[in-house]
């Protein structure tokens, strides 16, 4: 069941080129909360149709490094280290195209601003370390490769077995003597025979499942719903890549990029005992903005590069404004709850400065906008990223395993009830989460099927 439309036969929704064809009904129009105690004037986009955010993103993918996994083992994901989910990404690679992306003439002088500090290019779809270079896209040509793309289409062509039902809302589970049992939707009551499964991401599905009667008890009891199970962790532990970036306005307009405007990254490791990259860049051939204000306004065309802390520690949470699904979720991100996330964002906007005063970006940057050379000493970067902090909409974490779901991603206390999306991870990961969401649902189809044995 989708909530949103079907994809299949949509250009705006699998034809990457077409993205910016996509309107308000592909996506839930959620708003976040930054930072502690301030507004939520964030865009945190979730996508509303079959295919989920794979088919509302730039579709950067690459394949974690196994120390992320391995730090989900340590926090007690047994049986998720690297060398275990080795076989689930080789399955994705069976399933799906992955391209190199295209490389437009600003794209590759943002390589060679790298190749100038003394970075080496690298081939993230073989490695992740640090380095400059070209994302790796699940997309065939201006194709792409979402999971509903590469696992679902032909949706006519589906086994018997297997129903997709799109613009079908779940508004609460259905959970009888300690055991889900079906849901209540816009279609009516659906029973299950042997288990629900959740993939609502990590915003709805501790939506979803607080609504229904699980979560933290004190606030389900605030909003009159009767607690079935109480469960701290639901909705909290919510990580996500914090973002801040540097625009510069450019002699002439960019344009012409082959599949999307974002084709360049750059990965550092700023701390040395970091076991991955901690920093890792987009770089924009437009900018776009992600708060309703125009906080990152220029006068002409402009570029951006916004690097992002790859396993930010701050914590947020997702909470319920309603008792139902109608009422939109309370999103506070808590960005820099932490302060070392907010000290690696100004060593990496430091060295964006940089990366804009090489020869190699000379010929296509005409001037710093934001922050601009007023912001000069650590305590005006700090404020400047405050002020213009965004998401990379990578959250996940909200329903981790080891707290509110076990290593086989069964929810802890309730029979017949499975998780499978980013709320499950232990950890933020090093890189974007698409790839390693697939590989949660590789994994956990195993883990469903062998409940049964």
């Amino acid at each position: 069941m989708e909530a949103g439309k079907s994809d299949e036969g949509d250009p705006a929704a699998v034809d990457l080129k077409r993205l910016d064809e996509q309107t308000p009904d592909y996506d839930w129009g959620f708003r976040a909360a930054p930072l502690p105690g301030s507004p939520p004037l964030l865009n945190y986009a979730r996508a509303k149709l079959l295919g989920g955010c794979a088919n509302h993103n730039d579709c950067a993918f690459i394949r974690p490094p196994d120390s992320d996994f391995d730090a989900w083992e340590r926090l007690g994901a047994t049986g998720w280290n690297g060398a275990a989910m080795a076989q689930y990404w080789q399955r994705i690679i069976n399933t799906i195209t992955i391209e190199t992306a295209p490389c437009h003439r600003a794209s590759r002088r943002f390589i060679e601003a790298g190749l100038e500090l003394g970075l080496d290019e690298v081939d993230f779809g073989a490695h992740v370390r640090q380095g400059v270079g070209l994302f790796p896209l699940n997309a065939k040509g201006r194709t792409r490769q979402s999971s509903s793309v590469a696992y679902l289409h032909p949706i006519a062509a589906l086994p018997k077995h297997l129903e997709v039902w799109t613009e079908c809302m779940a508004t609460r589970l259905i959970i009888e003597n300690g055991r889900a049992v079906g849901a209540r939707t816009s279609r009516g009551e659906i029973r299950a025979a042997r288990a629900v499964v959740l993939a609502g991401g990590s915003i709805q599905t501790p939506q979803l499942m607080m609504v229904s009667g699980l979560g933290p008890a004190a606030q389900l009891k605030a909003h009159g719903i009767d607690v079935i199970r109480d469960m701290p962790h639901l909705g909290q532990h919510l990580r996500d890549h914090v973002a801040a970036p540097v625009v510069w306005e450019t002699h002439e307009a960019v344009s012409g990029w082959e599949i999307c405007p974002f084709e360049a990254t750059m990965m550092l490791q700023l701390e040395e005992d970091a076991p991955a990259p901690d920093i890792l860049f987009h770089f924009g051939l437009r900018v776009r903005e992600k708060y309703d204000d125009g906080r990152l306004a220029t006068n002409g065309p402009a570029v951006k590069a916004s690097p992002n802390v790859t396993r930010a520690t701050s914590e947020g949470q997702v909470r319920l404004s309603g008792p139902s699904m109608a009422d939109k979720p309370v999103i506070d991100l808590n960005y820099f709850a932490d302060p070392a996330d907010l000290e690696l964002l100004v060593k990496a906007l430091k060295l964006t400065r940089q990366l804009g005063q090489t020869k190699a970006m000379q010929p296509l940057l005409r001037a710093e906008v934001h922050p601009g050379p007023g912001v000069q000493t650590d305590e005006e970067w700090r404020d400047y990223i405050r002020s213009v902090c965004e998401t990379v909409y990578h959250p996940c974490c909200t329903a981790a395993i080891g707290r509110v779901v076990t290593p086989e991603l069964k929810v802890m206390g309730i029979e017949g009830l499975f998780i499978v999306d980013a709320s499950v991870f232990a950890s933020l990961i090093t890189v974007n989460i698409n790839a390693a969401v697939m590989m949660v649902a590789e994994k956990a189809a195993d883990c469903i099927l062998n409940s049964r044995a």
